[in-house]
C-alpha cells in the first residue's frame, strides 16, 4: 500500500513540517512505498526532498486510489477532499489539539468525515478521544534531531545561563524573566544570570546553545508536543515554564508545583525533568524560574538528578526508538488494505 503524504505549502520550515518529512524518510527506510504532494508554492525544503529522490506527485493532476494511504495534517482538512473523493484511505495526522478546533468549516465536525486519526502525543490523543469523541489509531511523536542527543555539555559553573526563544510568546517570556530577575535581585547571594535568545539559528546551533545553558525558559503554548523543551533535556539543559498541554507527553514535575494535566501521567524514567506551570501564568513561572536559577547554582546534586532524568526522557524520543513505533502503527493502518 502506497503512503502519500500531503506537504503544506509553507514558506518556512516548522516543527510540524519537519516531522512530516522525517516520517516520509522513516517510512521509506521501513520499506514502504512513499510519495509526497505539495500544492501551489513549493514548501520549505521541498526541493531538498526532491533531491532525496522522493516521488513528488502533481497536486492539480493528483491521482489516488483505494490502494493509497492519504495522510494529511489536521491544520489542512480541505486537503482530505481529493483522497476521499478518489477512494483512498484518508488519515489525519493531528500534530496539535488547537487546530482541530479551528480549521473545519462552520457546521462541520470531524466525525462526519470518512477518515482515521493518529496523534503526535498522548495529550493530543486524550483530547481527541475525550473532548472530540474521535477514535485514535495510535500515537506517533516526532523524533529528536541527532545532534541534540550527541552534543557534549559545554556550560560554565557561573553564570547561570538561561536560553529562551523570542518567537514563542515573546511578551510573556520577557515578563517572566523580569519577575525572575526582580526576585533574584532581592538576595545578594543570588548567582549572576546570563539571558540568551535563541533566534535565527540552525538546529545544530540551537543544540550548541542548549548545551551551553543551564535552563531553557519555555513560554510556548498551545502545543501538540513541544519539541524545544525535549531538545533542551537531551543536552542537559533543564526546561522551566509552560507545557502547552502537549508537553505533558514527556514533562514531569521536579519540584513541588501542583500544575498537572487532566489525565493520569505515565511514569517517566528517573525523577522529575523540569519545572512546569499553567500556560500564561507569568507570576508562577517567574518565581519558579528564580528558584530554578538558585538551585542550579547552589544544589549541584539535586540539579544533576533533574538533568539525568531529562536525558533519560529524551532517549525515548530518538529516531531509533521511533522507528519500531512507526512500523507498528503503519502496519495497523495498512492492514487489509
Amino acid at each position: 500500500m502506497r503512503s502519500v503524504l500531503f506537504i503544506p505549502p509553507l514558506s518556512r520550515m516548522s516543527g510540524g513540517l519537519a516531522n512530516l518529512y522525517q516520517t516520509a524518510r522513516d517510512l521509506r527506510e521501513l520499506g514502504h512505498e512513499v510519495a509526497l504532494v505539495c500544492p501551489g508554492k513549493a514548501a520549505a525544503a521541498f526541493s531538498e526532498m526532491e533531491q532525496e529522490e522522493f516521488v513528488v506527485l502533481p497536486w492539480k493532476e493528483l491521482k489516488l486510489s483505494s490502494s493509497d494511504l492519504w495522510v494529511v495534517p489536521e491544520s489542512w482538512p480541505n486537503a482530505l477532499a481529493p483522497g476521499i473523493r478518489q477512494g483512498a484511505s484518508a488519515v489525519v495526522y493531528a500534530q496539535s489539539w488547537n487546530f482541530l478546533l479551528t480549521t473545519l468549516p462552520s457546521g462541520v465536525r470531524w466525525q462526519q468525515l470518512p477518515t482515521r486519526f493518529i496523534a503526535a502525543s498522548r495529550p493530543v490523543a486524550w483530547f481527541m478521544e475525550e473532548v472530540l469523541e474521535l477514535k485514535v489509531e495510535g500515537v506517533l511523536s516526532p523524533a529528536l534531531y541527532p545532534s541534540f542527543l550527541t552534543i557534549a555539555d559545554n556550560r560554565p559553573i557561573r553564570p547561570v545561563r538561561v536560553a529562551w526563544m523570542p518567537r514563542k510568546n515573546r511578551a510573556l517570556a520577557e515578563q517572566v524573566m523580569q519577575v525572575a530577575d526582580a526576585c533574584l535581585a532581592r538576595d545578594r547571594n543570588s548567582p549572576p544570570v546570563e539571558w540568551t535568545a535563541a533566534q535565527n539559528l540552525t538546529r545544530d546551533e540551537v543544540a550548541a546553545l542548549f548545551a551551553s545553558s543551564h535552563i531553557y525558559l519555555n513560554t510556548a503554548f498551545p502545543e501538540g508536543f513541544g519539541l524545544p523543551p525535549l531538545e533542551a533535556m537531551a543536552t542537559g539543559c533543564v526546561p522551566v515554564g509552560f507545557t502547552g498541554f502537549g508537553g505533558w507527553e514527556y514533562m514531569r514535575q521536579a519540584g513541588a508545583d501542583t500544575c498537572a494535566p487532566p489525565f493520569p501521567l505515565e511514569e517517566a524514567p528517573g525523577d522529575g525533568n523540569g519545572f512546569f506551570f499553567a500556560d500564561g501564568d507569568i507570576m508562577a513561572a517567574g518565581l519558579g524560574l528564580a528558584r530554578a536559577v538558585r538551585m542550579a547554582a547552589a544544589a549541584p546534586q539535586d540539579w544533576r538528578n533533574i538533568v539525568l532524568a531529562g536525558k533519560a526522557t529524551a532517549q525515548r524520543y530518538s529516531r531509533e526508538a521511533r522507528l519500531p513505533r512507526l512500523a507498528e502503527l503503519w502496519a495497523r493502518l495498512t492492514d487489509g488494505k
